[in-house]
């Protein structure tokens, strides 16, 4: 059977890589942003910038699961529609 969708495939397969380059992005860019606060603001800026990181990361992560569960009800789905279907025995009435 032929691999359909091959980049959604790719982003699912470089999906740590993807997640946590967001998760970088967003822990740099709030680093940065703290230290122009300085002091007890910018601890808890940097604190808060960590915690949106990890839920960056994890915001991802999901969606790229969703990816993944949506593409193996899809093949499974052709792989029931392709598969030749049983017949009942000669003796047997019909179902309803």
């Amino acid at each position: 059977m032929d691999d359909r969708y091959p980049y959604l495939r790719f982003v699912i397969d470089a999906a740590q890589v993807i997640a946590a380059a967001v998760a970088a992005t967003v822990f740099l860019s709030g680093t940065v942003h703290s230290c122009h606060h300085g002091g007890g603001q910018g601890f808890l800026a940097f604190l808060l910038s960590i915690g949106v990181a990890v839920i960056a990361y994890v915001v991802v992560m999901v969606k790229i699961e969703v990816l993944r569960v949506l593409l193996d009800i899809e093949r499974s789905t052709r792989q029931a529609h392709s598969a030749p279907r049983a017949e009942p025995p000669s003796g047997t009435p019909a179902s309803m």
